[in-house]
């Protein structure tokens, strides 16, 4: 599933980083686009459903349009558009893009032709006040039938960093800084605020590393910090300390991790007991390995013990007593 070697170079294009990286992972880790499909859909499809992406340009009368992604899963198609700002034309657009590729596939068939628009979503990375979760317009024909036409959209800063690695959505991993957009000037003059964020990109980090590690997709965590580094670099660019303090926490070295080695165990022996028990231990070390980095990032920010328990409370739901343990531990 994961891209072999290096991923490409940052897009040159600073202006459409944002429409870069979402074609980078779809492109290079098309996958990942997978469970954003279930996420908009409902559907129940697994990592490993076989996916065919479809070219993006499609040729009308007024000239050439061009989609973010299609793809085709069986017999359906699903057609995904990544947008970085607010738009009040984006159902427009929308339109327009399925209208060219239902034609598109009509062109296909024989007559009698049956126009049918593909599966379609939008996918939103800053938030948008006008925005819930749907768009949609009223097509009238003729003869006075009106069909309402609807896009489900999906908001990324709606997701937790739980809901995120809990629904496999990896995708929206790389733009996790934009959250804190209107904060990093807060950040970049108050240090307690920065180590806020930073902590949890840490336990991010952390999380992201465990996970592909048991799933044997440690390229894919390699390429998707990469990409949250591009983002933040071009973010950040007017925040020196703050953009210092996440190319620091992206940084460093990917460890086999303790579940990793009983995975491999119970598979090398084939054993459903030692399959069960890497599971488990699975959890429990991405648990404990998150609360390590977030301990870690917040001690080497100059963080308080009673601010780092504070945070393992709030981050984990550990009681007083479990969250001073560690701190006491681990400081």
């Amino acid at each position: 599933m994961a891209t072999k070697g290096k991923l490409a170079s940052p897009p040159p294009n600073k202006a459409t980083i944002f429409d870069d990286v979402y074609r980078t992972i779809v492109q290079k880790m098309s996958f990942l686009i997978i469970p954003a499909i279930n996420e908009a859909f409902g559907t129940r499809y697994d990592m490993h459903t076989g996916l065919t992406q479809l070219r993006n340009e499609h040729l009308e009368l007024a000239g050439k349009i061009i989609t973010d992604s299609i793809f085709r899963i069986g017999d359906m198609l699903y057609h995904i558009e990544c947008q970085s700002t607010p738009d009040g034309t984006m159902v427009i657009r929308m339109f327009e893009y399925d209208f060219a590729i239902a034609l598109e596939e009509a062109y296909k068939n024989q007559a009698p032709y049956r126009v049918k628009f593909p599966m379609s979503a939008v996918i939103y990375l800053r938030p948008d006040k006008n925005v819930h979760d749907t768009l949609s317009m009223e097509v009238e024909f003729p003869d006075g039938q009106v069909i309402t036409y609807k896009v489900p959209v999906i908001n990324v800063q709606d997701y937790s960093l739980d809901s995120i690695f809990d629904k496999w959505l990896w995708l929206f991993i790389p733009f996790y800084i934009m959250r804190y957009q209107k904060r990093f000037q807060e950040m970049e003059d108050d240090r307690e605020k920065r180590k806020v964020m930073l902590a949890e990109l840490a336990e991010m980090k952390a999380r992201l590393a465990e996970r592909t590690q048991r799933t044997d997709l440690s390229e894919v965590h390699t390429d998707l910090i990469n990409l949250a580094q591009y983002i933040a670099n071009y973010m950040l660019k007017n925040q020196p300390k703050t953009r210092k303090g996440v190319r620091e926490i992206m940084g460093g070295k990917i460890l086999e991790l303790h579940s990793e080695k009983m995975l491999k165990k119970g598979k090398r022996e084939g054993r459903k007991e030692g399959r069960k028990e890497g599971r488990k231990e699975g959890r429990n070390e991405e648990r404990k390995e998150g609360i390590l980095a977030l301990i870690a990032t917040l001690k080497d920010f100059s963080a308080s013990p009673a601010q780092a328990a504070e945070q393992l409370m709030k981050r984990y739901a550990l009681t007083k007593e479990e969250a001073q343990a560690a701190v006491q531990a681990n400081w």
